[in-house]
């Protein structure tokens, strides 16, 4: 990696440490200081009719303070962890885009690791694990079995696949979800030993204010189960089954002719894991992430080249492309006819589910099973008055 990779890298690493350490700051100008001044701009009159008001002003701070517990717990322990300075003043600053995802990984954790998320899992997860124990229903052999799960955010499914004893990888991009995947799987010792209130910047919908100020308690599953189940189970190396990497899906585990792009890179470590890769798995997950894609050919053949012949694809997910509307330019290597290189943009390539399937199979795949019409909220608030619903496919593809 060179020396400019490698700062843009420390960056972007102490810039999430920091956008968690100086969360409470954030929380404070979005939620608090707006709701104080709006609230001091009233009447008299209108004042003595939100008696309750004041009150409402001070949970909303103590719970800020309550949710920095946690997020500069979570900083220091994983600045250490990373080898990075735990003085937060020699971290990166961060823009109001981290601090952005910081509020998307509370609510992250609520559905992966709490009860709160309970029947969001078992609506996705709990599809892919009954297949796979049909799939393979020798528990022995199961560690044989190598997955891959990209885009497993906090590593919820991936323990899942552990527990019940496949050989997991776990690929994640996010920073955020990285750091705080390593806290939950590392720094937890027990069931619910942490608390978070990841509802609070949600003003809309409510049915009680007790509803958006309620704690979220974490990890509903303890993860040092792994160690338990080594117990009551020695014949399955639980310890030596899970792992996790770090990066873009198509730059660790894709082919060599991909076009390189900020995804996608000529980086010697990368270019030598995805060597090592070719072939190199049985089933690869995908669960929420194929939407994620700008150009979902070069996550198409990213999975054949990554699956043994005759693997395994499941997925399960909505078809909400994700980049949809990002006009960002960039350049391929591509030339045109006077020798300049031909521009290409992030949106563009969002296709039907009709297409998509015609897709999959000129790749190279076989469809084995395919269901449509399994509604879930993603992140939901179960006891908001609305919520977004997402229709999700779900299907099970053989490598051919």
């Amino acid at each position: 990696m060179s020396d400019k990779a490698e700062r843009e890298e420390y960056e972007a690493l102490t810039a999430t440490l920091t956008s968690f350490y100086n969360f409470y700051n954030y929380q404070t100008q979005q939620i608090l200081t707006p709701k104080t001044i709006k609230y001091n701009s009233l009447t008299k009159q209108e004042q003595d009719l939100l008696p309750w008001f004041p009150k409402y002003l001070q949970d909303i701070e103590s719970i800020i303070n309550l949710n920095k517990l946690f997020t500069q717990a979570l900083a220091v322990n994983i600045a250490q962890d990373w080898g990075v300075s735990s003085d937060p003043s020699q971290w990166s600053v961060a823009t109001d885009k981290e601090f952005d995802k910081v509020k998307s990984t509370l609510l992250q954790i609520s559905k992966e690791w709490s009860d709160e998320g309970k029947v969001e899992r078992e609506i996705g997860f709990n599809k892919i694990l009954d297949e796979l124990k049909t799939l393979y229903p020798d528990e022995i052999e199961r560690q044989n079995i190598k997955i891959l799960n990209p885009g497993c955010g906090l590593g919820r499914l991936v323990m899942e696949l552990v527990t019940l004893g496949f050989w997991t990888q776990g690929n994640e991009f996010s920073y955020h979800m990285l750091l705080a995947s390593n806290f939950i799987l590392n720094h937890c010792s027990y069931e619910n030993e942490h608390s978070i209130f990841p509802f609070l910047h949600k003003s809309y919908n409510i049915v009680k204010r007790a509803f958006q100020l309620r704690p979220v308690y974490f990890p509903d599953l303890n993860p040092n189960l792994i160690h338990e189940l080594m117990k009551s189970n020695p014949k399955i190396p639980y310890d030596e089954l899970m792992s996790m990497t770090a990066g873009s899906f198509i730059d660790l585990y894709g082919p060599n002719d991909l076009k390189l792009s900020d995804t996608y890179t000529n980086d010697s470590i990368a270019n030598e894991f995805r060597v090592n890769n070719q072939e190199n798995f049985d089933v690869l997950i995908t669960c929420f992430f194929i939407d994620t894609a700008n150009n979902i050919i070069d996550y198409l053949k990213t999975i054949y080249y990554s699956l043994k012949k005759d693997g395994v694809w499941i997925n399960f997910g909505p078809l909400l492309w994700h980049f949809e509307d990002d006009e960002n330019m960039e350049f391929t290597d591509k030339k045109d006819a006077n020798g300049k290189p031909i521009p290409t943009i992030m949106k563009g390539l969002e296709l039907s589910k009709d297409d998509l399937i015609e897709l999959i199979k000129n790749m190279g795949f076989k469809f084995e099973k395919h269901e449509s019409n399994f509604k879930t909220t993603y992140c939901g608030d179960k006891k908001s008055l609305g919520t977004y619903i997402y229709d999700c496919e779900y299907w099970v593809c053989r490598k051919v």
